[in-house]
């Protein structure tokens, strides 16, 4: 039997906005090994992973601007765009065969997803986890004249990164989604810097286990502490502000099993037999082992001095 549908029955479908798009991008793309883009029939690029970022694309120009002619032969965007289909092209990259590829986005045809496999490194040097083995900066510039010329770098990206996502907060309370969309992006390639520099200095050790077990620890406290201070700040009345900090509240302890999950599968296994004590960030719950906290030690996770130390008991 055939069931009607009630007349006053209406079926909506739900489009996504561009930003959406635009995260969903990212949140898909942003860890491919190879930069990928969205861009329009125009060439104008609207979205950048970050291998692409890495590459000097940015959002806003054309894709086409970039190299010489010759190296955009084959592009495929307007049939793409033209036929609805995907589009594909074989060439010779660096490494051997190379292709390139155009996907329409259902939910915004115009707008194109281009990426290319076997152009930006050799598959076959993957290592056996899947990673791609990259040449060490760590400590290169430590002890050197550059020093502090890095470091004075790495701590103004740092706060790059916060100065453009309170931007970006602040162009969303105003309307300004896409003006939040570039500060985002802009925080996103200043925290890649900041980053960069740090390793340059050897900022944090390489061999890194034992931060990230500390870091780890520090997260899985960090849900009880800023919950904490979340219920202090709806008891002053900002229930808005203090809805989204449980929100944050929640991200730290996901952070903590996250972390716990990495050190269970890669960490190196290793007994502790050490009986010193150990002294704990009162700010982001970091634990330092040692007879006592160094004077100029600072805390690797939240930058606290060692006056913010406290012995466990």
């Amino acid at each position: 039997m055939l069931l009607k549908m009630p007349t006053w029955i209406e079926i909506t479908v739900i489009k996504m906005t561009d930003n959406e798009i635009i995260a969903a991008f990212h949140a898909m793309w942003d860890n491919f090994p190879e930069g990928v883009v969205i861009t329009q029939k125009s060439r104008e690029i609207v979205a950048v992973n970050k291998a692409a970022a890495k590459y000097g694309l940015t959002v806003g120009i054309k894709c086409s601007s970039l190299g010489k002619p010759e190296d955009h032969k084959g592009c495929r965007c307007n049939q793409a765009v033209d036929s609805g289909e995907t589009q594909c092209y074989a060439y010779d990259g660096p490494f051997g065969k190379a292709y390139g590829f155009w996907v329409p986005i259902t939910e915004k045809p115009e707008w194109i997803l281009h990426f290319s496999v076997g152009r930006a490194f050799e598959y076959e040097k993957f290592t056996a986890k899947g990673g791609k083995k990259m040449e060490s900066i760590h400590g290169l510039t430590k002890g050197t004249d550059l020093e502090q010329s890095i470091k004075a770098l790495a701590l103004g990206e740092a706060k790059g990164v916060m100065m453009y996502y309170a931007l970006a907060r602040l162009a969303k309370e105003q309307g300004l989604d896409e003006v939040a969309e570039t500060f985002i992006a802009s925080a996103n390639q200043e925290a890649v810097h900041a980053g960069f520099y740090a390793v340059m200095n050897g900022k944090y050790p390489k061999d890194f286990w034992k931060l990230v077990a500390g870091a780890q620890k520090a997260e899985t406290a960090g849900e009880t502490t800023i919950k904490a201070l979340a219920d202090k700040v709806r008891a002053a009345g900002f229930t808005a502000a203090a809805d989204e900090m449980e929100i944050f509240a929640k991200q730290e302890g996901h952070h903590g099993v996250v972390l716990g999950e990495i050190l269970e599968k890669y960490a190196p296994k290793v007994e502790s037999v050490t009986n010193k004590p150990v002294y704990v960030c009162s700010v982001c719950g970091y634990e330092y082992e040692g007879d006592e906290v160094p004077d100029d030690f600072v805390c690797p996770i939240c930058g606290q001095p060692k006056s913010a130390f406290k012995l466990k008991e």
